[in-house]
C-alpha cells in the first residue's frame, strides 16, 4: 500500500519539494544555500507530515478507536479523490493532486477502519493541507497585494510615532534621502502561512473548547498581519535612526525570527485572555489531560495490530488494487512529454528587421541560460532583441508550447524570482492590431536599483488571446480534451523606462502591434 501510494504521488511530492525549496536545482550553490537562501513561503512544510504522523501515532497508541469499516462511503471518497488526482496529473495541476492525496487518506481510513477512526484522525489528515503549496500565480497575486498593504500599514504606524515617512509603491522614503524597499520576503505571506499552521495545531491541543478553538485559529490571520506590520515599523525605525544597510542586513533577518515568536506569544496570550474571561464569569475551564475521555482500555492494547491488519481484509485488497491502478495511471500521465516543435517555428515567428515610425530596427537572438530553461520546462523559447540605436532597445520574448502547457509561466514569477521588484501592474486593452478589435494584455513595471523596466504581455491559447493565465490554462486543457488546437504561448515585450512609463508603454505597444500578425501566421 505504502509503495503504491509512493508511486502514485511521488512525482507530486517531488514537485512540492521544489516549491518548498525553490533553489534546490540552482547551479553552483551549496546545499545549505539551496535550502535556506531562497524565497519560499513553505519552508515549514516538511515539518507538517512529521507532525501529522506523530499525532496519528499518539492517537492510535493512547486513544480508543473502534473499527466499523464504511465500504460505500469509503469507496466513494477514495474513487473521487483518485479521479481528481488523475485529472490533476493530466492537467499538471500539482496542488490539486496534493489535496487529492489528503482525500485518498481520508477515504482509506473510512474504508479500512470506519467513521469513528476518521473522527479521531481527522485533524492530522486535514493538517496536511498546510504542506500543499498554493498555485504560483495565486502566490504572485497575493504577494503584490500583501506587499503594498504591509507598506501602507508600516508607514501609517511609523507616522503615528513621529517618524516622517512616505510610501511610493513598495518603496518607503525617509528623511536624509533614505529609501527603504519592501521586498517580497517582507510582505508577511510566509508569516501568515506559518502562523496559520501553528494556530491550527495550537487550537487543536489548547484548553479551549468547541467554537473557542475555531475563534483562536481564525485569529491567527489578523495576528500574523499585525505582527508583520510591526516588523515593517521596526525596519523603518532602524533605517531612520541608523541606516538602510542595518535595516536590510542583520536586523532584517533577526526581525524575521522575532515576528514568529511575537505571533506565537500573541496566540498564547489570547488563550489566556479567553480562559480569564471564563473564570470571571464563574465558569473556569478545568485543566485536564489531552483526550482523557478517550483513553484506550487495557483490553485494547492490541489495537494497533488490528488496525493495520485491516489491510489484509477484503476492503484492504480492494483499496490496494485501486491504489496500484491509480499509481500506474499517474505514472503514465506524469511522464515528461517534450514539446513537438521545430526550431524554425520560433526563428521564423518574428522578423529579423522591422521598420517602425520610419526607424530601422535590427535584431539578434539572446540565449537562455540553463536555469531559465529548467524553470520554463521547455526549450521552445526565444528572446529576440531589437536595436535601433545603442540606447534604444526592445526585447520580444516568446515561449511556445504545442503540447506542454506548463511552459507558459506568468512573467511575475520569473521576474520576482530573478530578484526584480514589481512596483506596478495593470490590465490594458490594445487596439489597432490587424485581425483583432482589441487585445487584452497586462503591464508590469519592475525596479532593480535605479533601473525601471516596462513589460507588456499576453497569452496565446489555440487561436485566441487572453491576459489571464488561468483562462489560458483552462482553454488549453479543454482544447486538448476536445482534440482541438491545444498550443499555447506567452508573448512578452519589454524595454527600459528612460523618459517615463508612458513613453516606454507606447514604444512596446508598437512592437506588439507589429508582432501579433506574424505570430498569427507562423504559430500553429
Amino acid at each position: 500500500m505504502a509503495a503504491a501510494l509512493g508511486v502514485a504521488f511521488g512525482h507530486n511530492f517531488a514537485e512540492m519539494w521544489l516549491r518548498w525549496f525553490p533553489g534546490w536545482h540552482r547551479l553552483g550553490v551549496s546545499l545549505y544555500e539551496q535550502i535556506s537562501k531562497t524565497e519560499s513561503y513553505y519552508t515549514h512544510a516538511p515539518l507538517v507530515p512529521v507532525v501529522s504522523l506523530l499525532i496519528i501515532f499518539l492517537l492510535i497508541r493512547y486513544t480508543s478507536i473502534t473499527m466499523n469499516p464504511r465500504r460505500i462511503s469509503g469507496l466513494l471518497l477514495l474513487v473521487g479523490s483518485m479521479l481528481l488526482h488523475l485529472i490533476a496529473s493530466f492537467a499538471r495541476v500539482n496542488f490539486m493532486s496534493g489535496f487529492a492525496f489528503i482525500g485518498v487518506l481520508a477515504g482509506l481510513t473510512l474504508l479500512l477502519w470506519g467513521s469513528m477512526a476518521l473522527r479521531r484522525l481527522w485533524f492530522p489528515i486535514a493538517f496536511l493541507f498546510f504542506m500543499v503549496p498554493l498555485p504560483e500565480i495565486s502566490i504572485a497575486q497575493l504577494n503584490f497585494k500583501l506587499k503594498i498593504l504591509a507598506c501602507d500599514w508600516g508607514v501609517a504606524m511609523a507616522n503615528l510615532i513621529g517618524v516622517i515617512a512616505e510610501r511610493s509603491s513598495n518603496q518607503v522614503f525617509l528623511e536624509g534621502n533614505k529609501t527603504l524597499i519592501i521586498a517580497n520576503v517582507c510582505n508577511g505571506l510566509r508569516t501568515l502561512i506559518s502562523v496559520m499552521a501553528f494556530g491550527a495545531l495550537y487550537a487543536y491541543v489548547c484548553r479551549l473548547k468547541s467554537l473557542w478553538r475555531i475563534f483562536l485559529f481564525a485569529m491567527s490571520i489578523p495576528i500574523a498581519v499585525v505582527s508583520n506590520a510591526l516588523r515593517i515599523v521596526s525596519l523603518i525605525l532602524v533605517a531612520d535612526i541608523w541606516s538602510v544597510k542595518a535595516a536590510t542586513g542583520w536586523f532584517h533577518d533577526f526581525s524575521g525570527l522575532m515576528i514568529l515568536v511575537m505571533s506565537f506569544l500573541l496566540l498564547f496570550g489570547l488563550e489566556r485572555i479567553v480562559l480569564g474571561l471564563h473564570a470571571l464569569l464563574g465558569r473556569p475551564v478545568p485543566v485536564t489531560a489531552l483526550f482523557h475521555h478517550l483513553r484506550r482500555r487495557p483490553s485494547e492494547r492490541n489495537q494497533g495490530k488490528l488496525l493495520f491488519g485491516a489491510i489484509r481484509s477484503g476492503n484492504g485488497l480492494v483499496s490496494v488494487i485501486m491504489v496500484i491502478l491509480t499509481a500506474g495511471g499517474a505514472w503514465w500521465l506524469n511522464r515528461s512529454i517534450p514539446p513537438v516543435y521545430t526550431e524554425d517555428i520560433l526563428k521564423n515567428a518574428l522578423p529579423a528587421k522591422v521598420n517602425i515610425d520610419g526607424d530601422e530596427w535590427v535584431s539578434y537572438v539572446l540565449d537562455f541560460d540553463a536555469e531559465t530553461l529548467v524553470v520554463l520546462e521547455t526549450e521552445a523559447a526565444i528572446l529576440r532583441r531589437y536595436v535601433c540605436t545603442s540606447d534604444n532597445v526592445v526585447d520580444f520574448c516568446l515561449v511556445f508550447s504545442k503540447d506542454n502547457r506548463k511552459g507558459t509561466h506568468p512573467p511575475d514569477l520569473c521576474l520576482e524570482g530573478g530578484g526584480l521588484n514589481i512596483i506596478a501592474k495593470n490590465r490594458i486593452l490594445i487596439a489597432g492590431i490587424p485581425g483583432w478589435k482589441k487585445l487584452s494584455c497586462r503591464e508590469l513595471v519592475t525596479r532593480s536599483g535605479t533601473t525601471q523596466t516596462y513589460y507588456l504581455y499576453t497569452y496565446k491559447c489555440g487561436h485566441s488571446y487572453t491576459d489571464s493565465f488561468w483562462r489560458q490554462q483552462a482553454m488549453i486543457f479543454l482544447n486538448g480534451l476536445l482534440n482541438r488546437n491545444a498550443s499555447g504561448a506567452l508573448i512578452r515585450v519589454s524595454t527600459t523606462v528612460d523618459t517615463g512609463v508612458d513613453d516606454a508603454r507606447n514604444k512596446v505597444i508598437k512592437f506588439l502591434r507589429m508582432g501579433i500578425p506574424y505570430l498569427d501566421r507562423t504559430l500553429p
